[in-house]
């Protein structure tokens, strides 16, 4: 079975290279941006079966791509879960409202995000 692709989107390399690692030691096929601009252009081109994104990033915000997202008909089907660090007290129901399938916050336990991405592509466990 081919692995599931996973777009990881943060501006900050150190977590996406920690990310795609992990990723890619759970089995699936993780490729990379580093702002919403690239990302964008990325989940158009390659449909990703999920997208994992950091939500406070330069050159766009994480908001205005989550809104976007699912806007497009091409990537409006895509599960997004946003991974952040901000302790904003409404930014979890703003990414909800602007299309996240669930929002984690920063540090996240590796158990707790592989199940929450479990989860959001259908897959048991």
């Amino acid at each position: 079975m081919t692995p599931r692709r996973i777009l990881v989107v943060d501006d900050d390399r150190d977590v996406v290279q920690f990310l795609t690692g992990l990723l890619r030691k759970a089995g699936y096929a993780p490729f990379a941006a580093v702002d919403p601009v690239q990302a964008m252009m990325q989940a158009q081109r390659e449909v990703p079966d999920l997208i994992l994104t950091d939500i406070l990033m330069p050159a766009g915000g994480g908001l205005t791509f989550l809104e976007r997202l699912t806007r497009s008909g091409k990537t409006s089907h895509i599960p997004v879960l946003v991974l952040t660090g901000s302790d904003e007290p409404d930014l979890e129901s703003r990414a909800l409202a602007a299309g996240a399938a669930r929002v984690l916050r920063k540090p996240c336990d590796n158990a707790v995000l592989l199940a929450a991405i479990r989860a959001a592509l259908g897959e048991g466990g």
